[in-house]
């Protein structure tokens, strides 16, 4: 029989023990190659490997990519974490909804020290993929370097917009970054909308990250009964930013929002062709609609971005999966198709 568990359990059922303190959690789990072992009950997990690229890394890394078909196939969806465990979606890639720091805090007062097992209690997106690689979360929480120093904490966590900010020539000016939510005041963009008018719209996409995680072992097929069968799946994650946390417009939000996004998607259908798959599979990846709900981004922002990514890379040989939650909405449907053939266009 598979293990399975009660939501606020799921934790204790996988390693053996309740999440409780930081550093309590941290000693009872170690990192052995590419797998998390737990001291209270033995088991290993598959974390597989994680980085930061940016969109020009991942540009680089995809330039000699074998040409192919591209495919765009909209799909209605229940409970994402149940579609990493589905046989057809081993070694698919999916995008997850994630903040700057590849966590999923439920506000910007969350730490990484408040651990992972509240994730269950969040029905959004973006926790539902962690839960679905529980292991690799726990890995992105406590474990992966930052500034030298294994996990993420309070003072220290991953920044996918740091390279942009250190290209823009003063850090910090123009946003700020806490626990993975960005924030910002209409003078401040004010100034960033002129910086960014004056510099190449192309570089600076190039300049923001994606967390791209590799292989990673699929620990649930639901809530929270775990497969039946060992498979891994690979996740991008990427954010938005969060303009519905800020009193500032929208107006004045949208050319930093429009850049993130644009670089969202772009870098995970490259990543897609880079993560690990059977050498002659087309690459297969799961869209979601990035920063749409409490983030506050419009959606003909979210919709132009997939657009202008799904134009970038036609004729790269990808499955792309476009995720509606439970029905397909034909209107955004449509939003995209008109923005990949506009994007088209303006590429020609």
């Amino acid at each position: 029989m598979p293990r399975t568990s009660e939501t606020g359990d799921w934790f204790e059922q996988l390693f053996g023990f309740v999440e409780r303190g930081y550093d309590e959690t941290r000693r009872q789990l170690v990192i052995e190659d590419d797998m998390l072992r737990s001291r209270a009950n033995d088991r290993v997990f598959p974390i597989g490997r994680f980085g930061t690229p940016s969109l020009a890394e991942l540009r680089e890394r995809t330039a000699e990519a074998p040409r192919g078909e591209l495919r765009v196939t909209h799909v209605a969806i229940g409970d994402v974490l149940e579609l990493h465990a589905m046989p057809e979606n081993r070694d698919a890639l999916f995008q997850v909804a994630s903040q700057f720091n590849c966590l999923e805090f439920a506000s910007p007062h969350v730490t990484p020290e408040d651990g992972v097992t509240g994730y269950a209690y969040d029905p959004t997106q973006g926790p539902a993929c962690s839960l679905a690689a529980a292991a690799a979360t726990v890995y992105r929480n406590y474990f992966v370097p930052v500034g030298g120093k294994p996990g993420q904490t309070r003072d220290r966590q991953i920044d996918n917009l740091a390279g942009l900010d250190r290209r823009l020539g003063e850090p910090g000016a123009y946003w700020t970054v806490v626990n993975g939510y960005t924030n910002s005041e209409p003078h401040r963009l004010a100034r960033l909308e002129r910086a960014l008018a004056e510099r190449d719209r192309e570089s600076l996409l190039g300049e923001i990250a994606i967390g791209l995680h590799e292989g990673v072992g699929v620990t649930f097929a639901d809530r929270f009964t775990e497969p039946t069968q060992p498979t891994r799946v690979s996740q991008a994650l990427c954010s938005a930013l969060s303009c519905g946390y800020s009193d500032v417009a929208h107006a004045d939000w949208e050319p930093l929002a429009t850049l993130v996004l644009d670089a969202a998607y772009e870098a995970t259908l490259r990543a897609a062709l880079v993560v690990p798959r059977d050498a002659d599979a087309t690459a297969k990846v799961w869209l979601t609609r990035l920063g749409g709900g409490a983030f506050g981004n419009r959606m003909e922002w979210i919709t132009a971005a997939i657009g202008r990514a799904l134009a970038v890379m036609d004729g790269a040989r990808l499955d792309v999966r476009i995720a509606h939650y439970r029905r397909i909405d034909s209107s955004v449907q449509a939003d995209i198709e008109q923005a990949r053939r506009r994007a088209a266009d303006s590429l020609a």
